[in-house]
């Protein structure tokens, strides 16, 4: 909602807004106090802008408003200053509120299947260009606001932030929809003079207190869920709640293949010790790979290999075995192959092979690069595909680079890993050669 003013107007980056007086949906807020006057910020109601009628405009003349002042204040900049970045911060929040209402009736009389789409996440996806997780949170908020309409008009009203109805949205349990539906008049008022990190102290105590009250006919666990959720730059972000058993479960696991960071013979790191973090994700790596490689189907040497198939051109091979053994130059790889015994052609190959990136695709279409693509060829099954174009010529026999009774051999005489400083058990360790396979390695 914008409104005009008969109050002096000043100048916010050359553009002449209302400073008289803040918008209804403001007014007796928790933010409403802040020094908006200086800002130029209030109520966004451009001066002289158009046809406004007193106290009410249509919602175009509204937009059109809101574009002119944000086309203006985008040509001018932004001032860097404390008040004007709160104002605006609670501009956008009080935007948010309006448009999460609209959401709500968008989704209620399903207008999204106009536009050819299965659900208000999907449309929101394809449309508003969001990704998949925070078209979700969006989709399960509209759900939940419109059982709550308390919460929302807390919202609108200022007296709830943006941060604190997601809070609320995030920590009420499927279960107890309905029962906070009855309670949400009284908790709006609870939570209104807090921040977020006290709101999110608060919804704890309620569900604790929810979770009370449960009779063992009508508890239900929280669905587990993990998700994997793929960046621009190919690394994945991992989420996920479980149930107490399956974090026990989990947790166990982790400690188990917890491996210690490596020392030298004086007991000091090798290098920087590990994070917590860090050291989850790599014992969450490993036992992925135990999984894998000791599922039912192994072979019998009690390892299921290889773990990711991958496509990769033979030139492609041969530069990643390159960037893996850290030959990056002509006079490295001239080096390489007399002390390898390579014949003319064979440095010719891999010659040609200096200048490429070593990248390969897996099945599902992620890229690789020549480090993990030498890392993972090292032990693995290789099999050759001669084609023309996209016809496939030749599909030679599979091979391994290591076989079932070449890992018992080495089990039998290193019984560890052999990086210093390690002592990893065989059945947690891959077999791998001095001297990759593709330079000549034995």
């Amino acid at each position: 909602m914008f409104e005009t003013s008969d109050e002096t107007t000043s100048e916010c980056g050359g553009v002449a807004v209302v400073c008289g007086s803040t918008t209804p949906a403001l007014a007796g807020s928790k933010l409403a106090g802040s020094k908006l006057a200086g800002s130029g910020l209030a109520g966004l109601g451009l001066a002289g802008s158009g046809p406004v009628a007193s106290g009410f405009v249509s919602f175009d003349v509204a937009f059109a408003q809101l574009s002119s002042a944000i086309v203006s204040m985008g040509a001018s900049g932004v001032p860097a200053d404390a008040q004007v970045l709160k104002s605006l911060r609670m501009q956008i929040d009080q935007l948010s509120a309006l448009t999460a209402e609209a959401e709500i009736r968008f989704d209620q009389h399903q207008l999204w299947r106009d536009e050819g789409a299965g659900s208000l996440r999907a449309w929101l996806v394809d449309t508003c260009g969001m990704s998949r997780r925070d078209a979700t949170r969006v989709a399960r908020r509209a759900d939940r606001l419109e059982i709550w309409p308390e919460v929302l008009e807390g919202w609108k009203s200022g007296e709830l932030s943006g941060a604190q109805v997601d809070v609320v949205v995030a920590s009420v349990p499927a279960r107890f929809v309905n029962e906070f539906a009855v309670q949400a008049p009284e908790v709006v008022r609870v939570l209104a003079p807090l921040d977020v990190a006290q709101t999110e102290v608060a919804m704890r105590q309620w569900v604790r207190c929810a979770e009370a009250a449960d009779s063992p006919e009508d508890f239900s666990e929280r669905p587990s869920g993990v998700y994997l959720d793929s960046l621009l730059d190919g690394r994945v972000v991992v989420q996920g709640q479980l149930n107490r058993t399956e974090a026990a479960i989990v947790e166990a696991a982790l400690r188990v293949f917890d491996v210690p960071d490596q020392v030298d013979e004086n007991g000091e790191f090798i290098g920087e010790p590990r994070s917590l973090g860090k050291r989850n994700a790599d014992a969450l790596v490993e036992v992925c790979k135990f999984a894998m490689s000791h599922r039912d189907g192994a072979g019998e040497s009690g390892r299921f290999v290889p773990h990711v198939s991958l496509v990769v051109d033979v030139a492609e091979l041969r530069a990643s075995a390159l960037r893996g053994a850290g030959v990056r130059s002509k006079a490295g790889l001239e080096r390489a192959a007399e002390a390898r015994g390579w014949s003319a052609a064979e440095q010719a190959w891999f010659t040609d092979a200096l200048h490429r990136h070593g990248d390969a695709v897996t099945s599902d279409g992620s890229e690789l690069d020549a480090t993990a693509v030498a890392t993972l060829t090292c032990d693995s099954v290789v099999q050759r595909v001669l084609m023309a174009g996209s016809k496939v010529l030749n599909l030679g026999r599979e091979v391994r680079t290591a076989t079932a009774a070449q890992r018992r051999a080495i089990v039998a005489r290193d019984r560890h890993c052999r990086a210093p400083g390690c002592r990893t058990k065989p059945k947690h360790c891959d077999v791998h050669h001095l001297d990759h396979w593709i330079n000549g390695g034995r």
